[in-house]
């Protein structure tokens, strides 16, 4: 027969037990890539594979004003190391406003032949951000960036090529984990989560999420005439985002057993 106290622990115990499941089930859902978009590389790629091609401003379903200053720049710049010439965004953007171009949706009243005219450029990238977005629930935080790019023939007007991608990452484990080791102490536990998810997710950059998720979507692009050249993030992305939050969130308490 049981103890009332072994009773008790293990009724904690199974708690945490029930608690981590669930956060990791949270995050297998959440990675999964949500794409309404299919990845597709026109037949005619070969023959009509442009050399020059202009990075349009980005349609941004987030309410974060943040996302195109961050996306449309590493999208651009990932273009370039792929092999093709990719105009600056400042004369882009200059020269599409003084064709009227306000806001980003504007872009539509054009055709791609005028747009190639007034870019000088074989093809135009269009890009929606579908999702930027930090959540925090708790014992559960995550950052997330959702991409969907197209490039248009500016001659024919075909879709040269499209693809949409999500890179993200959640706190699921490190919660699991904690929550694990905390199992004598359940409360103390889902607070010392919380605490931790709570700063991470105000700390965390969307920088790397930025960058996977052009990289994952930029993957299915044929090189340019140039051929590839290295990225410098991917050969060292901490020289370039240092992540605070997380080397907080692996070396602080929250990994390690209650005294």
């Amino acid at each position: 027969m049981c103890s009332g106290k072994f009773f008790w622990s293990w009724q904690r115990a199974d708690k945490a037990i029930v608690l981590c499941v669930a956060l990791l089930f949270l995050s297998a859902c959440a990675s999964q890539n949500q794409s309404n978009v299919a990845q597709a590389v026109s037949p005619d790629y070969a023959s009509l594979a442009p050399r020059v091609i202009a990075v349009l401003p980005f349609d941004n379903m987030s309410p974060d004003l943040d996302a195109t200053p961050l996306a449309r720049p590493i999208v651009a710049d990932r273009l370039v190391s792929k092999g093709y010439d990719v105009p600056g965004l400042e004369w882009t953007d200059q020269a599409l406003q003084e064709a009227g171009v306000m806001v980003s949706h504007d872009v539509y009243g054009f055709t791609p032949r005028e747009l190639g005219d007034m870019l000088q450029a074989d093809a135009v990238m269009f890009g929606t951000i579908t999702d930027f977005t930090t959540k925090y629930a708790a014992v559960y935080a995550s950052v997330s960036v959702q991409l969907r790019l197209e490039l248009v023939d500016c001659k024919t007007g075909a879709v040269l090529w499209q693809d949409e991608r999500r890179a993200s990452r959640n706190t699921a484990i490190e919660s699991a984990l904690t929550l694990l080791a905390y199992h004598d102490d359940l409360q103390k536990g889902v607070a010392v989560v919380a605490a931790a998810n709570a700063l991470w997710a105000a700390l965390e950059s969307y920088r790397p999420y930025g960058e996977e998720a052009a990289r994952l979507t930029l993957a299915s692009l044929p090189p340019g005439y140039r051929g590839q050249s290295p990225y410098p993030f991917d050969q060292d992305p901490d020289a370039f985002a240092r992540d605070a939050a997380r080397a907080i969130l692996y070396q602080s308490i929250i990994l390690t057993a209650p005294p």
